[in-house]
């Protein structure tokens, strides 16, 4: 009886020790997913966001040749500076609702909500 009852204890402990390595590989693979899927969403943001520069920028540059027509051309450049400081200064005013919550929901929902 009492061999039996090592015999048992043995096979839960080794059992449990597969258990917990398994565990482990399973939250290295997920750590490794969630990481993945971070890293994609930060280089296609990135992305976006110097081809999103580069569509200002021209637009900058129509819109003061577009000024021109109707003033200096100094001027004209300058204006358009304004507008996009303006615009700048909209995007720190509302940084908050249109860039930190958004980031914060999607890193939360990466990070802590299991999948269906």
């Amino acid at each position: 009886m009492k061999e039996k009852l090592i015999d048992e204890i043995k096979d839960i402990f080794a059992q449990s020790t597969n258990w917990i390595k398994l565990e482990v590989e399973y939250a290295k693979f997920t750590v490794a997913e969630k990481f993945t899927m971070l890293m994609a969403t930060l280089i296609i943001g990135a992305v976006c966001m110097l081809l999103g520069f580069a569509v200002l920028l021209m637009l900058a540059f129509a819109g003061a040749e577009l000024f021109k027509l109707f003033m200096a051309p100094a001027l004209a450049y300058c204006a358009m500076a304004g507008v996009v400081c303006v615009l700048l200064l909209i995007l720190f005013l509302m940084r908050r609702p249109l860039l930190l919550n958004p980031i914060a929901k999607f890193i939360t929902r990466l990070f802590f909500n299991p999948k269906d």
